[in-house]
């Protein structure tokens, strides 16, 4: 028998990158030594089923069937969980971004890593593309690269949702996968493979397995480099927070933030006796980092994806999001979304590069 793979794909009001990213996932070859059954699943996180239009140019004929769905509900974690509830039954699911482009050979690459490790998840690099008016600093640095430098076989603690594999086994015994209160944040993913490492399933690197991905213009700023190194150490407080909640965890965050801040001094210092500017860079971002770090405790961070959605399309307005982790107790996938429980306090999460 075939081994079934779905490659999830959420996305919202991003035509011209879906487009980009399907018909590279089309050209994609399998491995000539398996036998694998590929679909691709789409969820349009627009209420309005925007995507649509670019799914019509995908019809009969294309190698790789593609399913596709609206999920009304504003907010990552709940395309994301829609996209585990079609992808159950399959043998594992690839979470990519529609921002992203695979290159020829990636998927063959990323499945014969997973058959050759016995990995229950298998993650790689994603490489950014940068516009041609980054200022040179984007160049240098490892701004773009949330994923950190790693070498093929080496295990991790975690992983994200923008270039990932994960087995069946995975996302029946972790579930439901992505937590509500990241709604807007981001990093639901970096919450759930914290989780996925805690209970004992092996994720490893494969860096032949890369994916290139477009950075708009506007992320190419030191503003914005600020705000996301901020969230970064708000996002990891606030996840393990959430996993582990009790002194001992706030004490280890605390620490953590600490060691970032002090770290970001060494860098500066570094830096401006060395005069790299590489140096400069790691200070800004571990600076901010830390001070996240210690903002998170609070549940203070930035709602990047609010500017996106905008609150306006909410039935809560943006504030209190409905669910629990322990909603998904149970054999088959959970809705994260559950009207009939009580309000869970909309903490933020983001990536942690």
């Amino acid at each position: 028998m075939s081994t079934s793979v779905a490659i999830a794909v959420i996305t919202f009001r991003r035509p011209a990158l879906l487009r980009g990213l399907l018909t590279s996932l089309q050209a994609q070859e399998l491995p000539s030594d398996g036998e694998y059954a590929i679909r691709i699943v789409v969820v349009d996180n627009d209420a309005e089923g925007s995507a649509a239009r670019v799914l019509e140019e995908f019809g009969d004929g294309t190698p790789y069937p593609i399913e596709s769905v609206v999920e009304p509900e504003p907010g990552i974690p709940f395309a994301r969980e829609r996209s585990v509830e079609l992808c159950w039954n399959d043998d594992a699911l690839i979470f990519v971004d529609d921002d992203e482009v695979a290159p020829p050979g990636w998927l063959a690459t990323l499945l014969r890593a997973w058959e050759s490790s016995g990995a229950d998840v298998v993650t790689g690099p994603v490489k950014g593309n940068l516009p041609p008016v980054a200022p040179p600093w984007n160049a240098y640095s490892d701004v773009h690269d949330s994923t950190g430098r790693h070498t093929t076989g080496e295990e991790l603690r975690k992983a994200y949702t923008n270039n990932t594999l994960v087995s069946r086994r995975v996302y029946h015994a972790v579930t439901p996968g992505f937590h509500p209160a990241f709604r807007y944040t981001g990093s639901s993913d970096l919450h759930f493979f914290l989780r996925v490492h805690r209970a004992g399933f092996r994720i490893v690197w494969c860096e032949e397995a890369w994916i290139a991905e477009e950075v708009p213009v506007g992320r190419t700023t030191l503003r914005w480099l600020v705000r996301r190194a901020f969230r970064s150490g708000s996002g990891d407080t606030i996840s393990r927070l959430l996993i582990r909640p009790g002194a001992v965890s706030y004490v280890l965050v605390l620490a953590y933030a600490s060691a970032r801040v002090i770290s970001a001094i060494g860098f500066a210092l570094a830096g401006l006796l060395l005069g790299r500017k590489t140096h400069l860079l790691k200070a800004v971002r571990r600076f901010f980092s830390g001070v996240g770090s210690l903002a998170g405790i609070v549940g203070i961070n930035h709602d990047e994806y609010r500017e996106r959605h905008g609150a306006e399309h909410t039935a809560d307005g943006g504030g209190a999001v409905p669910g629990d982790l322990d909603g998904g107790a149970g054999s088959g996938a959970a809705r994260v979304a559950d009207s009939g429980s009580a309000p869970l306090a909309d903490h933020p999460d983001a990536r942690l590069s």
